[in-house]
């Protein structure tokens, strides 16, 4: 049985985190969720129930430490798709 769902990266670029992916690009790491969230928390990224803000998003991973842009995504992402 194969996966036919999207990378995280190709979820990415296909907008769900929206212009935050862009600005992940420039973030210095590691950074932890809560800098985040002071930071873009108010970003706009896409869940399946509509949009959601980037703190809402990360809130429940406030004490996660992140090592680069992708384990960002990673972690965005999934939240996302426990909503």
């Amino acid at each position: 049985m194969s996966d036919d769902r999207p990378s995280n990266e190709e979820r990415a670029k296909g907008g769900e985190l929206g212009d935050f992916d862009t600005l992940l690009e420039v973030e210095d790491f590691p950074v932890t969720a809560d800098e985040l969230i002071a930071t873009y928390g108010d970003y706009e990224v896409q869940s399946v129930d509509g949009t959601k803000s980037l703190g809402e998003v990360l809130r429940s991973v406030d004490d996660e430490t992140f090592g680069s842009a992708d384990e960002v995504r990673s972690q965005a992402l999934e939240e996302l798709n426990r909503e």
